[in-house]
């Protein structure tokens, strides 16, 4: 089966994409590692240098696409946007089965079960967690619901007519409405995944939980380090990846800014892997990349100063003279 695994991101996160294309590589060099960036050429970066097989330009391939929507969509949001577009393009120049990786993964050992799922399945899906959560902290199972079931943070396809139908269906959506916003239920591209199962027969849920470590699943999962290698929960489990999702290596021991659960001082099993990623985001040029500014995708709004107006109205004296009116008109009124 001809199998390729490809990333997106933007020139200022290439230090992740790099870390992730040398470990994919090292325990996949059979497979054609591809990072897609969606970003203008930028001088001062050597792109034959970051790992891959290969890198391809988003703009020059969907040129009209990231013209149309590059106003529309966060950076972020536009870097899942484009991700059905190209399982298409794979699909069309010869590609059998199609693996996505999310920029900020590491990859720890040879993904044998995916590839031998590919074999009976169309699509390998992973969920974010395998078992309930707790009660307290956060992130709750409660709160996985809204952003997904599954982590879209990996997806292998393999080509048939059932996902290049559901591709198409998929891309329409995400190019309409890959915000996110929890409030409107979108949440990237994510969220639509979890109709796979019920649009396509073969669907294989990978609960291996060597695959997608990431801080929402540490209640189920601790990591158990080797001379080599790391497993999970028990020597016979191998690390498959871990998802350094929200990671900023500025913050440690804090792993992810939304996580109230853990971090490296109540969990020291995780240290060693948060402290090699750092190391290895360091020495493939994260100070220099995250300088960089982005081409496309919608530029942040600065907030807005409060007219004088407003800032009238939130102090303690008006909204004190708010009530005393109040309460001058129910005594006069009744």
């Amino acid at each position: 089966m001809k199998i390729t695994a490809f990333t997106i991101c933007a020139n200022n996160y290439l230090a992740h994409a790099k870390t992730l294309a040398i470990s994919f590589k090292r325990f996949h060099p059979e497979v054609e590692f591809v990072i897609a960036i969606l970003d203008k050429p930028d001088s001062t970066i050597q792109y034959d240098m970051l790992g891959a097989d290969t890198i391809i330009w988003v703009h020059e391939l969907f040129p009209d696409m990231v013209d149309t929507l590059k106003d529309t969509y966060s950076i972020a949001e536009l870097c899942t946007v484009v991700k059905p577009q190209l399982f298409q393009y794979f699909f069309k120049i010869g590609f059998e089965a199609v693996l996505y990786i999310d920029p900020d993964i590491k990859v720890y050992s040879h993904f044998d079960e995916v590839i031998s799922s590919l074999e009976n399945s169309e699509v390998v899906l992973t969920p974010h967690i395998c078992s309930p959560t707790g009660e307290v902290g956060h992130p709750l199972d409660k709160d996985i619901m809204r952003t997904g079931i599954y982590n879209l943070g990996f997806l292998a396809l393999k080509k048939s007519e059932a996902t290049q139908l559901f591709v198409k269906w998929w891309d329409k959506r995400v190019q309409k409405y890959g915000f996110h916003d929890l409030k409107k239920g979108y949440f990237f591209d994510q969220i639509w995944l979890g109709f796979a199962p019920a649009f396509i027969d073969r669907v294989h849920i990978e609960r291996h939980l060597g695959y997608n470590m990431a801080n929402w699943n540490l209640h189920e999962r601790h990591l158990l380090s080797h001379a080599n290698s790391y497993t999970v929960n028990t020597t016979e489990v191998p690390l498959r990846f871990f998802h350094f999702s929200h990671f900023k290596i500025e913050q440690l021991p804090v792993i992810a800014s939304y996580n109230e659960n853990f971090d490296l001082n109540n969990r020291p099993d995780i240290a060693p892997v948060f402290n090699e990623y750092k190391e290895d985001l360091l020495k493939n040029g994260y100070n220099t990349l995250k300088q960089l500014l982005y081409h496309f995708g919608k530029k942040p709004e600065s907030p807005k100063p409060k007219s004088f107006k407003k800032k009238m109205q939130s102090s303690r004296p008006y909204r004190s003279l708010r009530y005393i009116k109040r309460a001058l008109k129910v005594l006069i009124y009744g």
